[in-house]
């Protein structure tokens, strides 16, 4: 089925003929041909699956069936695809006219009609075809009179009244007479504001059709039309089509503006907006919700990170969030997350403290790097950026606590690299143990990394370097992310203690100052230590 020849169609028989839509069915027409005093020549119009390559079907009501019985109609009998509907109409009043015998004058007339239309048409075919409207039907009109259609559910406009010729319109007599002719009632159609009666009642069916609106005033076409983008987000935006095909007047929320700038810019339908050649109210609704329709994946980019993460909403703001990210000692920290440029990378703001903490641009993150439009997720940030809070947040409480113990040590954080110096004491000179410890970037999920840097001459020496390391193998074979580094520095300077000799308690020296003898506790050296 061609909607767009259908439509265009309709918009002929409209023009020249009473039809109207059956429950707002644009392939299911419904009018009369013609109209004499108290009798309507209806027909009823279905456009099938197969058109324009079959002809549409024309169901004859009562009048017309009493009138002609058998119903031939050439131009339906001989229908291609470049036949108009409207031109099959005219040929079924032609022989109602002249089986009414219509006086030959007034037939002249409809003919002269019919040619000056059809000139028209080929002027200027789409720019004055008017939409057949959708809930509009002419004033006082008796349709209980009217014969129900063929389709017995879509009839629901058939309980208005038909139309009634006005005070001003010539009344014809039917009485018997051999002297006079019988003269259909002749309604003027076409007069301008009838026409744009018909064209503002069509644009505001068209969007009866899909959207909710609200009547604003008295003047039927300023109207407040909602826009459900979400469960939780509509937006009601005004117009005023008055002077249509002018430039439709439109009202637009602050929320919307702030998502768009300036929708008479941003939209493209407005911004090129031509009066001679206008296009429906309804398209400048469907590119507006088009450009809407992306505050529906913040929503959910949304629902992700407030399942996660504690945040507070942004007054005046529809796609920013302010989000807290909690890490070891109940610090707080938040960040601003805004997604207005999204499917793009998000915007993210912190504080200085925060920055420095993470110690990395947000524009380095892997997430940032890596992101992919409309992919990606925005949570995706905010866990790496927790991960690092709460990496380094770690670090730096394991840093304090080293440094309450041992006053030689030097954090490098742009290499995550920890050099600590421990002494032990030997039996010649005390001697100073240099360690290494890198930190894994999953660290403390991963185990670090520890070195013993110095080079030993020694070989009791360097047995003791490899002591030291099989301790360090047996305690990270135990290590889980609740260990320390603080429990190794432990492990360490006990097993320095270990292997170091054993000295005076009071001037930790080797040998007695007196005897010269080693200090092992001997009873015959019984001399006092001078210092």
């Amino acid at each position: 089925m061609d909607k767009q020849r259908i439509l265009r169609e309709a918009q002929k028989i409209a023009k020249k003929f009473s039809f109207w839509m059956v429950s707002g069915n644009i392939a299911h027409l419904y009018g009369y041909v013609y109209e004499i005093e108290e009798k309507k020549f209806e027909l009823e119009i279905k456009f099938d699956e197969n058109f324009p390559t079959n002809p549409p079907q024309f169901i004859y009501q009562k009048d017309i069936i009493e009138l002609l019985e058998n119903v031939q109609l050439d131009k339906l009998t001989n229908w291609t695809q470049e036949s108009d509907v409207v031109d099959i109409i005219d040929e079924l009043k032609m022989i109602i006219q002249k089986v009414l015998h219509v006086p030959k004058t007034i037939l002249e007339e409809n003919i002269e009609l019919k040619e000056v239309s059809e000139n028209s048409n080929d002027s200027s075919e789409t720019d004055n075809f008017i939409t057949p409207d959708l809930s509009r039907y002419p004033p006082d009109s008796q349709y209980n009179k009217y014969l129900t259609p063929s389709d017995p559910i879509n009839n629901s406009f058939y309980d208005e009244q038909s139309v009634k010729p006005s005070p001003g319109e010539p009344q014809l007599s039917f009485e018997n007479s051999s002297n006079t002719a019988t003269k259909p009632i002749q309604q003027n159609y076409f007069e301008e504001s009838s026409q744009m009666n018909v064209t503002l009642n069509t644009e505001l069916g068209l969007i009866q059709r899909e959207y909710a609106y609200d009547q604003i005033n008295e003047k039927p076409v300023e109207i407040n039309i909602y826009i459900t983008i979400t469960l939780t987000k509509t937006f009601i935006i005004g117009v005023d089509f008055t002077n249509y095909p002018k430039k439709p007047i439109f009202h637009f929320p602050q929320e919307v503006k702030k998502l768009l700038g300036d929708p008479q810019k941003s939209l493209n339908i407005l911004r090129t907006w031509n009066p001679k050649k206008p296009l429906h109210i309804i398209d400048i609704l469907h590119e507006l919700e088009k450009n809407l329709y992306f505050f529906k994946e913040i929503e959910l980019q949304f629902k992700e990170i407030t399942g996660e993460y504690q945040y507070e909403a942004v007054s005046e703001s529809f796609t920013a969030l302010k989000v807290s990210i909690l890490t070891y000692g109940f610090k707080e920290y938040k960040l601003n997350v805004d997604l207005k440029t999204y499917p793009k990378p998000p915007i993210i703001n912190f504080t200085s403290e925060l920055q420095q903490l993470i110690n990395i641009p947000i524009t380095e993150l892997a997430s940032f790097k890596n992101w992919i439009n409309k992919k990606s997720k925005v949570v995706d940030i905010i866990r790496e950026i927790s991960w690092l809070v709460d990496k380094n947040s770690r670090i730096n409480f394991e840093i304090d606590l080293l440094k309450d113990h041992y006053k030689d040590m030097k954090y490098d954080p742009i290499n995550s690299t920890l050099c600590v110096n421990m002494k032990g004491k030997m039996k010649t000179e005390d001697l100073t143990f240099e360690f290494q410890i890198i930190l894994p970037v999953e660290y403390p999920m991963k185990i670090p990394e520890i070195k013993v840097l110095n080079e030993f001459e020694l070989e009791t020496h360097e047995k003791i370097k490899n002591d030291l390391h099989n301790s360090f193998d047996d305690f990270f074979n135990d290590w889980t992310p609740f260990s320390y580094l603080i429990d190794l520095f432990n492990l360490i300077s006990k097993k320095i203690f270990e292997v170091s000799v054993v000295s005076c308690v009071i001037c930790h020296k080797i040998e007695c100052p007196s005897c010269s003898q080693k200090i092992a506790g001997e009873n015959y050296c019984h001399a006092e230590c001078p210092y």
